[in-house]
């Protein structure tokens, strides 16, 4: 029951980001009067950028987007990777009935005195004993 939350959520999360991240960039192409923006953002160098988020100095929205971007495609792979959460039903062991030992003897000696070269050195067998 747990697990089947966690996927639900999961689900959830990944279906709210990429609605969120559609809407932002949505609205920057409204602003920006088209989509030629993308031509104009730093692919090349976005993770150097982004450093200076730890020096506390300014980050530019461009970089901030190409990481919303990659984590996005990141997060949604391994979301699609991940087998689903299903619940299984306990499975039975299964139930072994000990066979009675006589039955076991009289099956294996019908199965081997059913084969025809068994039966011929049988005969030879009984032949010898009753002339001896």
């Amino acid at each position: 029951m747990q697990s089947r939350f966690w996927s639900t959520a999961s689900s959830a999360l990944v279906f709210v980001n990429w609605v969120f991240f559609f809407t932002v960039t949505m609205l920057i192409g409204s602003q920006a009067g088209g989509f030629d923006w993308l031509s104009m953002l730093s692919w090349s160098s976005f993770l150097t950028d982004l450093s200076l988020m730890f020096e506390l100095g300014l980050v530019p929205s461009g970089s901030v987007w190409i990481a919303w971007l990659l984590l996005s495609v990141c997060w949604s792979v391994v979301w699609l990777g991940k087998t689903p959460a299903v619940e299984q039903a306990p499975q039975v062991a299964p139930t072994i009935t000990p066979a009675k030992p006589q039955d076991v003897v009289n099956e294996r000696q019908n199965a081997i005195e059913s084969r025809p070269d068994v039966q011929e050195k049988l005969r030879r067998l009984n032949r010898s004993l009753s002339q001896a």
